[in-house]
């Protein structure tokens, strides 16, 4: 399929007023397990990174995709030789990609990728946030958080309270975990659901922003608003700067690591096998 449809009634169930469909909503597609998303200012089109395959296997099959800011497929295999890539974050002109034990460096104007770093000690390297300048990846089996910076990899934070780290958003003096929850079966569900922690980039202090909310996995701000998407359930919470929360939309189960830009959102359905798009605006 080379150009997305109009039409997003594949991947929504419900919503409430905060999601808008609009000309702007498009769903693109049909993708083999699209994990993340991530926004590219620079050259205006958003990035998928699309699993095709299992989302453990160091198989080969995995690439990245581009879409335009209305979803057309650009190039559907952009970056190949991938593994299970998931999480992305852009460093200057680097796009970096989590991919199981590696870090891939991704020259963004070239479309070229610089190297593959291989991070000892990593298990399940997930979601990667970034301020522009250095940037912070979750490993969801190891209970880590890793810093990388100049092309180096660190632990930067290792506690059992993380709870299975997923979702990162660094939120200036705060980076913003979701994580998956304890008790962690074979199906990926979890005896008690994840909590939205915080954690002091001095001090490394965790906080409990909402305790229990799901199996989390992406999470974005507009605004005041964070916006964190839960992969079991297919839930979209909001989330104040309270700690209030209410669910604004209900997907199909797989609901990954979600984008933003302005007020659009953009959202990998890994199961489904799209990516769409929607306006938000709080209401």
């Amino acid at each position: 399929m080379s150009r997305a449809s109009t039409s997003i009634a594949t991947v929504l169930i419900g919503l409430t007023s905060s999601l808008h469909a609009d000309p702007a909503s498009w769903t693109a597609g049909p993708f083999d397990m699209p994990e993340s998303a991530v926004f590219d200012a620079t050259h205006d089109r958003i990035i998928v990174s699309v699993i095709h395959g299992h989302p453990g296997e160091a198989d080969g099959n995995g690439h990245l995709a581009l879409l335009s800011l209305d979803g057309e497929i650009l190039d559907p295999s952009w970056i190949t030789g991938l593994d299970a890539p998931k999480g992305m974050a852009i460093v200057g002109e680097t796009l970096l990609v989590a991919d199981l034990t590696r870090l891939h460096e991704i020259d963004l104007a070239a479309g070229t990728l610089l190297r593959s770093l291989d991070v000892g000690g990593a298990v399940f390297l997930n979601d990667i946030t970034s301020d522009g300048e250095q940037a912070y990846v979750s490993d969801l089996m190891g209970n880590q958080i890793w810093h990388y910076q100049a092309g180096d990899m660190t632990v930067w934070l290792e506690e059992e309270a993380l709870a299975h780290p997923n979702g990162l958003f660094l939120d200036e003096e705060r980076l913003v975990i979701g994580s998956w929850g304890q008790g962690l079966r074979d199906d990926f569900s979890t005896e008690i659901p994840g909590a939205l922690l915080s954690v002091d980039l001095e001090t490394q202090s965790i906080s409990t922003i909402v305790p229990r909310l799901g199996n989390l996995d992406g999470i974005v701000r507009i605004g005041d608003t964070l916006l964190v998407s839960d992969w079991i359930t297919g839930q979209l919470f909001e989330v104040g700067a309270d700690g209030t929360h209410t669910v604004v939309a209900e997907y199909p189960a797989g609901l990954a690591d979600i984008a933003a830009y302005d007020n659009t959102l953009i959202l990998p359905s890994m199961l489904e096998g799209n990516v769409s798009a929607r306006t938000y605006s709080h209401d």
